[in-house]
């Protein structure tokens, strides 16, 4: 049976569909080389936002936002960075509520050396493959997943939010 309401997207979809998938299956294998330190791809995700908004006195709840994750997942992977001295925390001395997360030079140097890795893993010929976009072109491909990550984290949010029966 064909899926129409899909139209000309139906392999972009497929791909999509099967690349959550296959991640899924893997994202919490932890994998490392490095002294002992083992990173799954949810925690490197979070090492990841850290370092890119190093210079930020962003929330906890904001970096998780970015990620489209829940806070409680992001601060048990936040947990598990610091104990391996990949992150520090640190408190705004006008505010000690908030915790304010930057990644430590070990954190940083670490991440430098397998993010190495990580580009030959696949991600290089994905981006040469993607080498003939615009930055237009681009942008609007970015811009398409972005939309669709919202919808599918409005209709998940909705699903998952507790609904009282009055009795």
């Amino acid at each position: 049976m064909e899926l129409s309401w899909m139209g000309r997207y139906r392999g972009l979809v497929g791909q999509l569909i099967r690349y959550a998938n296959i991640y899924v299956r893997g994202y919490n294998i932890e994998l490392g080389g490095h002294e002992d330190i083992l990173l799954s791809a949810q925690s490197w995700q979070v090492l990841e936002c850290i370092i890119e908004h190093e210079d930020e006195y962003l929330k906890m709840n904001e970096l998780c936002r970015f990620l489209g994750m829940p806070q409680s997942t992001f601060s048990k992977y936040v947990k598990k960075l610091v104990l391996q001295n990949l992150v520090e925390r640190y408190r705004k001395e006008d505010n000690l509520k908030n915790i304010i997360l930057r990644p430590s030079e070990f954190g940083k140097a670490f991440y430098i050396e397998k993010s190495k890795g990580l580009c030959e893993l696949g991600f290089k010929e994905m981006f040469s493959q993607l080498d003939s976009l615009s930055e237009e072109d681009l942008k609007h491909v970015v811009s398409a997943i972005g939309n669709l990550a919202d919808h599918l984290d409005s209709d998940t949010n909705s699903f998952t939010k507790t609904r009282l029966i009055k009795l």
